[in-house]
């Protein structure tokens, strides 16, 4: 991770993008407080809180509420 003056990012902002997309990170510096943190995108899809739950199929060809109410009634 390279700093870098607000200024000469304003300034030089195309070299800049094009080492972003070849890899390079950098944070942005304004009056001697970082301000930015710029890192190229990334394609791949992190895992978050979100994932995928699994269907489970139901016995009998049943709709979900046909299923609860014949296992009420089993008990």
């Amino acid at each position: 991770m390279q700093y870098l003056q607000f200024t000469d990012f304003r300034n030089n902002s195309k070299m800049y993008f094009d080492l972003i997309e070849k890899g390079s990170n950098f944070i942005i510096i304004r009056k001697g407080k970082p301000i930015a943190q710029i890192t190229p995108f990334s394609e791949t899809k992190k895992k978050g809180w979100k994932r995928k739950i699994k269907k489970v199929a139901l016995k009998g060809g049943k709709n979900t509420l046909e299923y609860i109410e014949a296992e009420r009634n089993e008990k």
